[in-house]
């Protein structure tokens, strides 16, 4: 939809006997909005016998939270998540699926022997006893969300902010986008074009960082749009 929402009647109407897996992320990316859990329970409770997997690699910036729960209720349903965002250990490679106890029993027959190796195994265990440090972290960087969107929002050739439950942010401006990412990276500032995905023409997509940082992009962006515009 053009709110970035997915239509369940549609995919279920799409599905085949040789569909396998639904695949839903939530929170999305990147366009980062919390996928609407009526949607999902609509495919959640249809009749498709394959499996229904929910991505939620930023779910820990999602005030929703985790659909994880339901996998109780619902024993198709696989829900994903990661060490890679949050809790920032993306070099360990580490990911976690939850879901109904047979589900589980299938993908420990199918995985690789040793797929997790002893010191990722040791780099998890040792973050998961500092939680509250993740929990911490997350909540600085919905603080300065908040302000990057306001700068965001002030600046004339920036037509929209999209909603975010993530911890990066998508706009779109009235043109140049492509110019504008290209020249920002040349000034040192690294953003993401997703003006070729679906709905998202002249978006750009910015993750929110620490205060220096998020200060020196909205700085640069400025310098930019001034210099590619007009």
């Amino acid at each position: 939809t053009e709110d970035f929402q997915i239509q369940p009647n549609k995919i279920l109407e799409a599905v085949t006997s040789t569909t396998k897996i639904i695949w839903v992320c939530s929170p999305n990316n990147p366009t980062a909005n919390d996928i609407d859990l009526d949607r999902i329970k609509t495919i959640l409770e249809s009749d498709f016998f394959g499996l229904i997997v929910v991505d939620e690699a930023y779910v820990d910036f999602s005030d929703r939270g985790s659909l994880a729960e339901m996998t109780k209720k619902y024993p198709n349903l696989v829900v994903l998540q990661t060490f890679s965002k949050s809790w920032g250990l993306a070099g360990v490679r580490c990911g976690v699926a939850i879901s109904s106890p047979p589900v589980v029993k299938y993908m420990n027959c199918m995985k690789a022997p040793y797929n997790l190796n002893a010191l990722t195994s040791a780099v998890v265990i040792k973050n998961l006893k500092a939680r509250d440090t993740m929990l911490k972290t997350v909540e600085e960087i919905k603080v300065e969300k908040k302000k990057v969107r306001a700068e965001l929002e002030n600046i004339p050739h920036i037509v929209k902010v999209f909603p975010s439950s993530s911890n990066f942010l998508m706009f779109r401006v009235k043109s140049h986008s492509k110019e504008i990412y290209r020249t920002i990276a040349d000034d040192g500032v690294v953003i993401r074009f997703r003006g070729d995905n679906y709905g998202c023409s002249e978006c750009l997509r910015a993750t929110v960082g620490r205060p220096k940082d998020n200060k020196k992009f909205i700085e640069t962006l400025k310098k930019v749009i001034q210099k590619v515009v007009i």
